[in-house]
């Protein structure tokens, strides 16, 4: 196929090749394939939106006119990011969600809008150009040696555990921003907050108006239950079934969180770093020790190592 010769263009200028927009001056490329002006953020290649020289990850475009927030404005609509209402929302009643940017449709994610996994069984939606969703190698994989996960949606090329992400800003936390244009973890306050009063717990689920404890998430489908169905995958709670189990011979507990195998009672979850003490650590962001351990260290400083 051959490209039409376009004489001493003007620089920045359009011109038309066969139906597509050229962007003319050094290239007469599309955006796509390089053409235009390009992001001046160090090692950025993307397309520089607006007049600040930079693309929308790097500040380009119009911002989010919602307050303390620092995400680019969705266009047509709304001055706001899709996070504080920009952009289309979902059809679905009761949802205020935005729509699904992919596929043609008008209902979010969680309402089965957008692209979904193409393995066999799956309804989950499939992550950026892929056709799968996260848990079947949909998305970038993270560049961390070894690392089957897929890189977080924005920021560097590694998952939340490898650094990805927006770092929470609270001092000497390591932990990725929680998701909605906040600069903070889920444990520092960052992302939606439960509605229910008093309650200063995270906010899950689709709508996101609620924690676990008031009803948020998925429910239980164990018939009389009301508790929240575990994280995983799984329908039930872990009472009645549901995540992940022990892995000791004959044990049928839950595993306990934190990246580990085993029930409580068989070592699992974050154990107290006082030395010879095996009990399990007090929940929390930063809690290292039991809560004997805890009392201890308040009494006694001098009879806890530090460390």
């Amino acid at each position: 196929m051959t490209s039409t010769v376009i004489s001493s263009p003007e620089p920045n200028s359009h011109a038309r090749d066969g139906g597509g927009w050229i962007y003319a001056g050094a290239t007469l490329l599309c955006v796509a394939h390089g053409g235009g002006k390009r992001c001046e953020e160090e090692g950025c290649s993307k397309h520089a939106v607006g007049t600040g020289g930079h693309c929308l990850a790097h500040g380009g475009g119009k911002r989010c006119q919602h307050e303390g927030c620092t995400f680019a404005a969705v266009t047509g609509g709304k001055p706001f990011c899709k996070a504080h209402g920009g952009g289309r929302r979902c059809q679905r009643e009761g949802c205020t969600t935005a729509a699904a940017a992919t596929g043609g449709t008008q209902f979010c994610v969680a309402h089965g809008g957008g692209l979904r996994c193409q393995h066999e069984g799956c309804s989950k939606s499939a992550l950026g150009s892929t056709e799968r969703c996260r848990a079947h190698g949909g998305g970038r994989p993270c560049q961390h040696e070894g690392c089957p996960k897929a890189a977080v949606i924005r920021g560097t090329p590694f998952c939340i555990a490898h650094g990805g992400g927006t770092p929470c800003q609270h001092q000497d936390c390591t932990l990725a921003a929680a998701a909605g244009g906040t600069q903070f973890c889920t444990g520092h306050g960052g992302g939606k907050r439960c509605q229910h009063e008093g309650c200063l717990r995270s906010a899950v689920g689709s709508g996101r108006h609620h924690c676990r404890t008031h009803g948020g998430g998925k429910r239980c489908l164990h018939e009389g239950c009301a508790k929240g169905a575990a994280t995983g995958g799984t329908q039930f709670c872990l009472t009645h079934g549901g995540g992940r189990r022990c892995l000791e011979e004959g044990c049928t507990k839950a595993a306990v969180s934190g990246g580990t195998q085993q029930c409580q009672a068989h070592g699992g979850g974050k154990r107290c770093q006082r030395d010879g003490c095996v009990k399990m650590a007090m929940g929390g962001v930063g809690s290292t020790l039991c809560a004997h351990c805890e009392r201890v260290a308040l009494l006694r400083p001098d009879r806890v190592p530090q460390g």
